[in-house]
């Protein structure tokens, strides 16, 4: 992991802040770089710490300007780590969340699989289990524009351009490919031809192309053509299929950038035409990795693949460490000239020491192709329209977003990377994909007048990122806080009155916590508060022949009192002697009876029920005893 220190913005979260850096120094802090500088320590995914996964092309130029963008300290003293891992590396991946697996067996490598990291983590896409939890992905880092290709301002992640990378074409030092077009050397439709298999095999002599007179035989003076591609999910693969896609139709490129295509094709021979993305051994081309050109032989063949002019510039320079061990970018391996409008055109200018070249980008384009393209960070957009609602926001913004970003800020080393600058750094303007659903259901456990109910909102989306709730319960705003990993918060409502009680307004809904999570409504709706069950109890005291007897009621209920009427009959065996109704006062009623012929009878009582509490049948309750 390429562990970075930065000035983090201050915690007053203030407008983005405006940086003097010592710019001169034009990457002195690169010099000597290893292939992987990685830190194994889970100690620095701080909580602070902007985590970034992604392309292998644009790995190294950010170390680089996080590097001089250590220099500077906010006006707090504070400081965060920009922990950007590598797209390949040995160490052991540690995440915040700990997932499952705990220690994902390989880095995110490339592009494609960056992108898919931040969406998981954001909560866009379900795990894929990578190990990749929720939170763990702040940004990522791409060679090509990862999500939908249109402008779609209300996506879900931002992909800012920082500067301009070349493709180019890197052949064994000596390639036939070399003397192509009058040693102009090659065209996009040149490659087209290539990749579509139209031709496959490059004159000794001239560098012309063609296809094989008879198939499977190499035609004297010809070598057979071994054509790599970096592996599914490089951007810098995406874009040169698209490239050569739009020159000759014949190329495959999908929906998915390509990536499902040459995928079939199996590991090349030791010598004969080939068109794929594997070496020799099976294993997957690792994109600018120039191994799999140097470990041909080129006594038989005449392999090529496309290449990042800013990774060969970088490993010419010796600012980046070549991962092709022992051999070296310009003696081992060359870049082939593009054969444009006005002959053959480098992306680089110099001998000694290589610079980007700007002719590079007019003179590098045939048709509609173009063999430039930006390269991004991709961001969450919400901490482009709300960068103060969160430290980490306000960071992705100070050190991405704007022409006066920290990335667009520090030009000189990303041209000392070998990238061009571009006018378009910083730019918010290009959102893509959009973010997952959620949905609130509302529940209660059974409600009973008088007493109260626990309402639950109950939250779905991916990831369980928690958030907060606003639910309007008869008229009463509650708040409910979702906890990250929970999916439902509840709340304890009074339910005093039986009937319907409703829920929801226009404003009640789930808040996501996760940026890839589109916040949802609550439906007004209703639940059912039932009557409560009365108690009926009655006494009837001694009375003489002489007198009227009473009897006297009493009806309670759990958080109410009942109101209504009782109706009290008095029988002697089955047979009804007195029937009086009388209304309650207080949950209590007196019934006065006529004068009954001495004797034992049988007291009965009913409750009418009222509003809020449920009437109670006829019971036999207590015995008056007439003497």
């Amino acid at each position: 992991m390429k562990v970075n220190t930065f000035g983090r913005a201050s915690l007053g979260l203030a407008t983005a802040v405006t940086l003097t850096l010592g710019l001169g120094v034009s990457a002195a802090n690169a010099t000597g770089l290893t292939a992987s500088q990685e830190d194994p320590s889970a100690s620095v995914i701080g909580k602070y710490t902007l985590v970034g996964v992604g392309s292998d092309t644009i790995q190294d130029v950010e170390y680089g300007v996080s590097q001089d963008l250590g220099t500077y300290t906010d006006p707090t003293g504070t400081s965060a780590n920009l922990a950007s891992w590598t797209a390949t590396g040995t160490t052991a991946m540690s995440y915040r969340s700990g997932g499952a697996p705990a220690v994902p067996s390989a880095h995110p490598n490339g592009s494609g699989p960056g992108y898919t990291a931040l969406k998981e983590s954001l909560g866009m896409v379900a795990t894929s289990g990578d190990g990749v939890g929720t939170g763990d992905v702040d940004y990522s880092r791409a060679s090509g524009f990862q999500g939908l290709e249109a402008n779609n301002q209300s996506g879900a992640v931002t992909e800012i351009p920082f500067a301009i990378d070349a493709i180019s074409f890197a052949a064994p030092a000596g390639s036939p490919f070399l003397l192509s077009n009058s040693g102009a050397g090659l065209k996009v439709s040149d490659l087209a031809s290539i990749y579509a298999g139209s031709v496959n095999e490059v004159s000794t002599t001239t560098g012309a192309l063609q296809a094989e007179t008879t198939t499977g035989t190499v035609d004297a003076g010809f070598k057979p053509i071994q054509a790599f591609l970096p592996k599914p999910g490089s951007g810098s693969r995406q874009f040169f299929l698209k490239q050569l896609n739009a020159v000759n139709s014949a190329v495959p490129y999908g929906s998915d950038k390509g990536d499902s295509d040459f995928t079939t094709t199996g590991a090349p021979s030791a010598a004969g035409p080939y068109v794929g993305a594997e070496n020799a051994d099976g294993s997957p081309v690792q994109e600018h990795d120039a191994t799999i050109l140097t470990t041909v032989d080129k006594t038989e063949v005449a392999a090529i693949a496309p290449f990042s002019a800013a990774k060969y510039i970088g490993y010419h320079n010796g600012t980046v460490a070549d991962p092709d061990a022992g051999k070296a970018a310009g003696t081992d391996y060359v870049l082939v000239p593009f054969d444009g409008t006005s002959g053959a055109v480098l992306p680089y200018t110099g001998t000694t020491t290589l610079s980007p070249n700007p002719a590079y980008a007019t003179q590098g384009k045939e048709g509609t192709a173009s063999l430039t393209r930006e390269v991004f960070n991709i961001i969450p957009t919400t901490a482009i329209t709300s960068p103060n609602s969160s430290v980490k926001y306000r960071e992705l913004f100070d050190t991405f977003a704007g022409a006066g970003s920290k990335f667009c800020l520090d030009s000189k080393t990303i041209q000392a990377y070998g990238f061009l600058t571009d006018t378009n750094c910083g730019n918010t303007a290009r959102t893509a994909d959009p973010q997952s659903t959620s949905t609130v259901t509302v529940t209660n456990t059974a409600a009973v007048a008088g007493r109260s109910t626990t309402v639950t909102a109950s939250v779905q989306s991916i990831g369980n990122g928690g958030g907060s709730v606003k639910l309007t319960v008869a008229g009463v705003a509650h708040t409910l806080t979702i906890a990250p990993g929970a999916t439902s918060a509840s709340v304890s409502v009074a339910t005093p009155h039986a009937g319907a009680v409703s829920f929801g307004s226009a404003t009640d809904g789930f808040t996501p916590n996760l940026a890839g999570v589109a916040a949802s409504p609550i439906p007004v709706g209703s639940f059912t508060v039932a009557r409560t069950a009365p108690v009926v109890k009655a006494t009837a005291a001694k009375v003489s022949h002489t007198k009227a007897g009473k009897v006297a009621v009493t009806v309670t209920a759990t958080g109410v009192t009942p109101t209504g009427k009782v109706t009290v009959v008095i029988k002697k065996g089955s047979s009804t002697k007195v029937t009086k109704t009388v209304a309650l006062s207080g949950g209590k009623g007196t019934a006065t009876l006529s004068k009954l012929p001495k004797g034992s009878y049988t007291v009965y009582v009913s409750y009418a029920g009222d509003s809020n509490v449920a009437s109670k049948a006829s019971t036999k309750l207590a015995t008056l005893t007439v003497s």
